[in-house]
């Protein structure tokens, strides 16, 4: 666009970006009439849809390791396991609008190739030999637009070379057959962008999270085998509480993150960094990938990630777990205490150690951390909404009025940094004095949010600030009306917990999971996963 040319009408750009998104879904896999009504829980409407066949059902109700391993014993082909998740993506893109991009086509290519190659040598071409993945729009993929939520940039982000985590995955065997959806600018928990709101299939009038929401949709629905995230503040975690997935945070640095478009952030800004993290639909899934992303060594050609392969680690028979109940500024609502509570009962029958936790220094955390979110007072946001003569999303135009600032510069920026690592090492000692392996705590104050509500993510941001490894498991429980409607009672302590408690309705959030969090101390990545997969079990159990 030069300066004398008008951005097109938006609602012209955003019919036809629709459009384009419609066309990549085959019409054989639309849904039949007698589908509808939908239900609010669109979770069964998979099976009841007989888009699929039983065999591609058994296939899609398979985790990505099981997946892989029947693969690789050729019980099930690269081919038909792809076939079966381009059908159940079609379906999830109707009953939740999370798909910008499906690509049948390239996925069943692909799948052929790895048969053939199976065939040929009598091996795997690596551990996702043949395992469908599914990829959030900002993460590029060769010959694939990433737009990343803008408007603007749609039809210009076409990727020359796969990310770094992509190539990784690529070389592993998997097979990329779907985009996801993100919210405007990637800086929101719900997600809502020009191609409409992506809903949570266990209740669509709530939201499925964000900035990774596509994926947990994708995921919950069983239209995925594994999902590619990314988070700066919770942006797996709270997409898998909200679907009732699997998800994990990395501390920054430990995987790959070349590759990975981030249109709102000067460039060289390393204030508070985003990190890419795997999405699943279990524990030993989420291992894989991280034990893949090691055996890469990926520090070999993106030199700023940790020199550090995946150890294969356990976890103590006898864990000592923190919980963290109260942040000290929203105090969960009925149904997140109910699941914290149930699943602390369930640790302590099965004989770990529970020790109250708090959360150290809130206030000092949220201040630098609001402050280094949007350096330039979100002018990068501004610009890439004016290439596209974009409107701003009420929940965009909130955070930008919530955490923005003047502009921050020169002497001003490195004292925020200053104070972010003085943070860091406080906390450090903080947590070894508290002796515990991990803490459990809420990830977000709520269940899935109606839709527009969501404007809380301090359970998960503090984590980011820290940079400590965090992941989200489901404990199994939903919201229930007769067990989780607030009394009015309790009174707010201020206003964002005001919102929270005004806007949860127990009836209309029906049937939303209960996600909880497991954190770990800075740099022991393995040891959290290890811990979450023992605390997964007992409270699963």
């Amino acid at each position: 666009m030069t300066a004398t040319q008008a951005p097109r009408p938006y609602s012209e750009a955003e019919a036809d970006a629709r459009a384009a998104r419609d066309a990549t879904i085959p019409a054989a896999y639309g849904l039949p009439k007698s589908c509808f009504p939908l239900p609010k829980n669109v979770t069964t409407v998979l099976e009841s849809s007989g888009i699929l066949s039983a065999d591609e059902l058994a296939i899609v109700n398979l985790d990505a390791t099981a997946l892989a391993s029947v693969i690789a014993a050729r019980k099930v082909s690269a081919v038909a396991a792809a076939k079966a998740y381009v059908k159940a993506a079609a379906v999830a893109q109707q009953v939740t609008n999370c798909v910008v991009e499906l690509f049948e086509d390239e996925a069943l290519e692909r799948a052929a190739w790895l048969d053939a190659e199976l065939a040929r040598t009598g091996k795997t071409v690596g551990p996702f030999h043949g395992v469908p993945v599914s990829i959030k729009d900002h993460i590029n993929v060769k010959g694939h637009d990433s737009p990343s939520t803008f408007i603007g940039l749609v039809g210009k982000m076409v990727a020359e070379e796969d990310s770094h985590a992509v190539k990784i995955l690529r070389d592993a065997g998997a097979v990329f057959f779907v985009k996801t959806t993100n919210p405007q600018t990637l800086m929101a928990i719900e997600t809502d962008s020009y191609l409409g709101v992506t809903t949570s299939p266990w209740n669509t009038d709530t939201t499925s999270g964000g900035s990774s929401g596509g994926e947990g949709a994708i995921l919950a629905f069983k239209a995925s085998a594994l999902g590619v995230g990314s988070d700066i503040g919770g942006s797996v975690r709270a997409p898998a509480a909200s679907t009732g997935i699997y998800s994990f945070k990395p501390g920054f640095h430990r995987l790959p993150n070349a590759g990975i478009v981030v249109p709102v952030g000067p460039e060289g800004y390393d204030g508070i960094l985003s990190t890419q993290g795997p999405m699943a639909r279990s524990v030993r899934d989420l291992e894989l990938y991280m034990r893949v992303m090691g055996a890469a060594q990926p520090w070999l050609s993106e030199p700023v990630v940790e020199s550090k392969p995946w150890r294969e680690v356990a976890a103590p028979t006898k864990l000592r777990i923190g919980v963290l109940e109260d942040d000290g500024v929203i105090r969960p609502v009925a149904p997140v205490r109910r699941a914290l509570a149930a699943a602390v009962e369930k640790l302590k029958a099965a004989g770990h150690e529970i020790v109250p936790y708090k959360q150290y220094d809130y206030a000092e955390n949220w201040d630098v951390l609001r402050k280094l979110y949007f350096i330039d007072n979100g002018d990068s946001v501004h610009a890439q909404l004016a290439r596209g003569n974009e409107p701003i999303k009420p929940l965009i135009k909130w955070a930008l009025r919530a955490v923005g600032t003047e502009p921050i510069s020169g002497i001003d920026y490195f004292k925020l940094v200053g104070r972010r690592d003085a943070f860091r090492y406080n906390l450090a000692q903080y947590w070894r004095a508290q002796n515990v392996d991990v803490v459990l705590s809420p990830v977000l104050p709520g269940p899935a949010a109606l839709h527009g509500n969501s404007k809380y993510w301090g359970y998960t941001c503090y984590w980011n600030f820290a940079n400590y490894p965090a992941g989200v498991f489901p404990t199994g429980l939903h919201v229930d009306p007769a067990l989780d409607a607030e009394d009015g009672s309790y009174a707010p302590r201020n206003e964002d917990e005001a919102h929270v408690y005004a806007t949860y309705d127990a009836a209309k959030q029906a049937n939303a999971p209960l996600g909880l969090q497991v954190i770990g101390y800075a740099g022991s990545e393995e040891e959290t996963l290890a811990a979450m997969k023992v605390i997964s079990e007992v409270v699963q159990a």
